[in-house]
């Protein structure tokens, strides 16, 4: 599909200010592309947003600083079509959370695979610059994300 590790060290290669201009780009693609794809019973971008929330909770715990440190980027990409709020309430009151977060992992993989080839990487692409808000995509977030690229 396309060189995950690539894509993994433009982001970290990224300025603030690069990052925030990718990051605009790349919703307004997925976004749409998202639309276009008009799956039957799935809203693409809460599980989107699911799998992206999921990559700061997939050891289990949610943390109020980890969720803090990707709302900006997850309400600048996805904004008002993202409710962080619900989100965030499926993963605290689920009590296998690692279940939800395969859930969410197995519903984008369909996503993906009805995608083309861009739209499938520019969704992993948005995925990563959201999880490295602090400019680092670390081992856990390499990981998680590379599932999509699996599929």
């Amino acid at each position: 599909m396309f060189e995950f590790q690539k894509l993994c060290s433009e982001v970290e290669a990224l300025t603030p200010a690069e990052r925030g201009l990718m990051l605009a780009d790349r919703a307004l693609s997925v976004t749409e592309g998202l639309a276009a794809l008009n799956l039957q019973g799935i809203n693409p971008v809460e599980v989107l947003a699911s799998f992206i929330v999921g990559s700061v909770v997939s050891d289990g715990k949610i943390s109020e600083k980890d969720l803090l440190n990707i709302h900006p980027d997850l309400v600048k990409a996805l904004g008002d079509l993202c409710d962080i709020v619900g989100v965030e309430r499926v993963y605290k009151v689920s009590k296998d959370v690692k279940k939800e977060i395969i859930g969410y992992t197995r519903l984008l993989q369909q996503i993906i695979a009805a995608a083309d080839e861009k739209l499938a990487g520019d969704i992993v692409m948005l995925c990563l610059l959201i999880t490295s808000a602090d400019g680092k995509v670390s081992l856990k977030e390499k990981r998680y994300i590379m599932q999509l690229c699996n599929s």
